[in-house]
């Protein structure tokens, strides 16, 4: 039988986590504790859990982080020869142990998969946690294509096979786990969602989530692609408009204008919105074409539509040129996302909903 670990990083946490870690044993599942810099006042309470558990516990001196914690749990683990299968867990016993147990089965069934649980938001859940679900949930599934009903979950179970994976994703805090959401749904790893019991233990006041900051940064990649197009349309429009002074042309103003701003805003998105790394750049020549093509339409409809604003509805040009990107932005955002700069489906992703685990 495979090996079963249980991964929890630990904050300040209380004595519950003892009888925790005892009951998670209990089910014949190894635990490795993170202290992510507690303090000193909770060193008793990690040496008592040494002493009343068979757990391997991890000590950070100062505090460094959920996602650092996580990754210094997995480097340890990931020093095992033995097959397993592993489940991240939060401190405060807010997770059924059942459902641990049922995704951990899950893991081993699907050893390519992140498995999720996947926790149902109700009027009785705590409106900050509806809030953050529900802000994350939209983003994410705005920027990636792929729909996780609970992004937010801290339960998580996959075979070790995936842990140099998880090892190369960035961020100390607590955006490692978004970020390895958005990892995974770029490079098409299938992730499996599974509904566990919600529990929230004294109204979830003991997380240490960050609704505004934590949320915001999952925005990281719609901000860019913000920036880099309000840039382009900068430049498009400083030489539209020096163009149609010179030469009244709407046409001419308006391809020279898109040519220049249009390679710009492909370089700049390349590097820095979606494909910011270097293994990528055999694929250069098919993303430039692909790129062209789209660049090409968006021209096209472009110059149709800013024609038929000024010469049919007599709307001024510098105005309708400003409607007009306005208008071409959210297709444009939407065709490079999903398809310029797509990686290769490695997997095919699937959601599952298991029937709630009560």
């Amino acid at each position: 039988m495979k090996r079963r670990f249980a991964l929890i990083p630990a904050y300040k946490p209380n004595e519950n986590l003892i009888y925790f870690v005892q009951s998670i044993e209990a089910r014949g599942i190894e635990v490795v504790v993170v202290n992510d810099g507690s303090g000193e006042e909770y060193l008793p309470l990690f040496s008592q859990l040494e002493k009343n558990s068979r757990a391997k516990v991890i000590h950070f001196y100062v505090n460094k982080g959920k996602g650092a914690a996580i990754k210094e749990g997995l480097s340890y683990l990931n020093k095992i020869e033995d097959d397993f299968a592993v489940i991240t867990l939060d401190a405060d016993g807010q997770h059924s142990l059942k459902d641990a147990l049922y995704l951990l089965d899950k893991s081993m069934e699907s050893e390519d998969s992140l498995i999720l649980g996947c926790r149902e938001q109700s009027k009785d859940s705590p409106l900050r946690s509806r809030i953050g679900n529900y802000i994350t949930n939209k983003v994410f599934a705005l920027s990636t294509g792929v729909n996780i009903e609970d992004t937010q979950t801290g339960m998580r179970a996959f075979h070790k096979s995936l842990i140099p994976e998880l090892l190369l994703i960035k961020g100390e805090r607590y955006e490692y786990e978004m970020n390895m959401l958005l990892h995974f749904a770029r490079k098409g790893i299938r992730m499996k969602e599974y509904t566990i019991e919600t529990i929230y233990i004294n109204d979830n006041e003991e997380s240490h989530f960050d609704t505004i900051k934590d949320s915001a940064r999952i925005y990281s990649q719609i901000i860019k692609f913000c920036g880099s197009s309000i840039l382009s349309f900068i430049i498009d429009f400083l030489l539209y408009t020096i163009c149609f002074l010179f030469s009244g042309s709407i046409i001419l103003s308006n391809a020279i204008a898109r040519i220049i701003s249009l390679h710009f805003n492909f370089f700049v998105n390349k590097k820095f919105v979606f494909n910011n790394n270097k293994k990528d750049e055999k694929n250069l020549a098919g993303e430039y074409i692909s790129y062209l093509g789209l660049a090409a339409f968006i021209f096209a409809m472009n110059t149709l539509i800013l024609r038929g604003m000024v010469e049919a509805l007599n709307i001024n040009a510098y105005l309708a040129k400003i409607i007009t990107e306005v208008v071409l932005f959210t297709v444009s955002y939407f065709v490079q996302r999903h398809l310029v700069f797509a990686k290769k489906k490695e997997t095919v992703r699937e959601n599952n909903y298991a029937a709630s685990l009560k």
